[in-house]
């Protein structure tokens, strides 16, 4: 991979069984209310999380991921449980006398955030909680600090409607309080999983609309291992190209068909990949596609015009000649052929990429093609049942439905996506239409000797019983093996007939 993307990984973060924080490395944090952020931990800086506070970068790095963090006093943060895992109780009550609106809580906004003001927040260390609900959601006998309770307990008590809600209602309630005034996160790993949830939330156009389920899919379909070579078409800003390196580890090798002189694999950067992950990794523009593509030869220097230059123009020579040469090698590795696979996501048309990348795609190789529309997908998929480079083209679709599960509460989520695009796979095969095929073909030309002495090859009549069967039916035509069979068969009956007609005579 060229020097856009730095490796930020090592191979001893990769060896190790519990990966740790380190610098300069992209995260996720997952903030109390549900939503991810995604930031750079640069040593001695300030990571801002909004309305939930700030914490120094430097009290972050060397952590592992997944421990829960509040931030507390002036940027400081200490390790806390868990707040989500709660453990849920059944009830069998309901909220049929509940009637909810914006009159039941008497508190406002404004009334909590001067409460806020007041220092009813802020040194939670040591204090209890008052209601015996808020205990069973913080799990307080487990968890250190929560929410100051005086917040949570002002705001129950202007609640009109509170003393009529379900204990699960209740514990729900204040759940929502929680999640909105705790400051609480938690770093998370930046993995295919991870990253593609929060882009598929945060930016879908960015990654074509591609969820996370058809991704699964499409690595797949697409036959995606070590040691594998791919042909890769990626216009999701590196969703793709990010998901095929993290399967191959580095083991193989991925080039990347791209528009302009540069990539544009922006994900690429957010997986930290290590070095050895990123040089896998070879990318060439579509106009350096052809083997017939105008390209200017490299003006190679000599030593001696290498020392009479300055070090910055020489500095610029040699990475001049460093990405020419890697040009060349992705040119040359392309025009080799034998792909392994070619996995497209691309806003071109199917056809016009499949009639350009086919021809080096090697024999038995699956063909993975992935649009947001369906339509798109039509005529690639006609195509290709006309082509005799591919064979079982079909159009599937994935469906993916979120549940909450919970006790007498399992139910699908209210909210869910209509769609997540479709998925164009094919396997791509060889036509040698000179070459007979071999094998059964020898026992099946051997001749046999016929009733009346002639000599009828067992293909032959192979072909007067299907053929006799075909003409039954009415659908075979004068030159086709029909009627052949039937005349072998008249023939036959005929010089029956004859000797019949012979002994009868004597």
């Amino acid at each position: 991979m060229d020097d856009l993307i730095p490796a930020t990984t090592t191979q001893d973060d990769v060896d190790e069984d519990i990966p740790v924080i380190r610098a300069n490395q992209y995260i996720l944090i997952k903030m109390p209310s549900g939503n991810q952020k995604v930031v750079t931990l640069r040593p001695d800086s300030l990571v801002s999380l909004g309305k939930f506070g700030s914490f120094h970068a430097n009290d972050l790095i060397g952590q592992v991921f997944g421990h829960s963090y509040e931030i507390y006093g002036r940027n400081q943060i200490r390790v806390t449980s868990n707040w989500a895992l709660e453990e849920v109780e059944e009830t069998d009550a309901n909220n049929r006398e509940i009637f909810d609106d914006s009159s039941t809580q008497k508190l406002s906004f404004l009334d909590i955030e001067k409460l806020k003001e007041e220092g009813m927040k802020g040194e939670l260390e040591g204090k209890v909680c008052l209601m015996s609900m808020v205990q069973q959601m913080c799990g307080h006998d487990r968890i250190n600090t929560c929410i100051d309770p005086d917040i949570i307990q002002k705001m129950v008590d202007s609640h009109a409607s509170f003393d009529k809600k379900t204990e699960f209602s209740k514990a729900k309630y204040i759940q929502r309080k929680q999640k909105k005034f705790m400051k609480v996160f938690t770093p998370l790993r930046p993995t295919m999983l991870s990253v593609a949830q929060y882009f598929f939330v945060k930016n879908p156009d960015k990654v074509r609309n591609m969820r996370i389920d058809t991704l699964s899919q499409i690595l797949s379909f697409g036959n995606v291992h070590a040691n594998s070579k791919l042909l890769v078409v990626d216009d999701t800003q590196g969703l793709v190209i990010s998901a095929v390196a993290e399967r191959m580890g580095g083991f193989g090798t991925i080039l990347g068909i791209h528009d302009g002189d540069n990539h544009n694999y922006d994900i690429l950067r957010y997986m930290n990949f290590s070095k050895h992950v990123l040089d896998s990794v070879t990318t060439l523009p579509w106009t350096k596609v052809a083997k017939d593509a105008a390209q200017e030869p490299f003006d190679y220097k000599t030593e001696e015009q290498l020392g009479n230059m300055k070090e910055l123009d020489r500095n610029g020579y040699y990475r001049r000649k460093r990405g020419y040469e890697k040009l060349q090698a992705a040119k040359q590795s392309l025009w080799d052929g034998n792909f392994d696979g070619l996995i497209v996501a691309s806003q071109y048309t199917a056809v016009s990429i499949l009639e350009t990348l086919l021809p080096y795609l090697g024999g038995s190789r699956p063909i993975v093609i992935y649009s947001i529309h369906k339509e798109a997908l039509l005529d690639a998929c006609v195509w290709m049942r006309k082509s005799v480079d591919c064979l079982n083209p079909q159009i599937t679709e994935s469906w993916l439905r979120q549940y909450q599960v919970l006790p007498g509460r399992t139910h699908p989520e209210m909210t869910t996506t209509g769609g997540a695009g479709y998925v164009l796979t094919a396997m791509r095969v060889i036509d040698f239409p000179t070459q007979a095929a071999v094998g059964m073909g020898s026992r099946r030309n051997k001749e046999v000797d016929s009733e009346d002495g002639r000599s009828v090859s067992s293909l032959g009549t192979r072909g007067t019983r299907r053929g006799g069967d075909r003409g039954r039916r009415g659908g075979w035509d004068s030159g086709g093996r029909g009627r052949g069979g039937r005349g072998v068969r008249n023939a036959k009956n005929r010089s029956e007939q004859a000797s019949a007609s012979a002994l009868m005579t004597k």
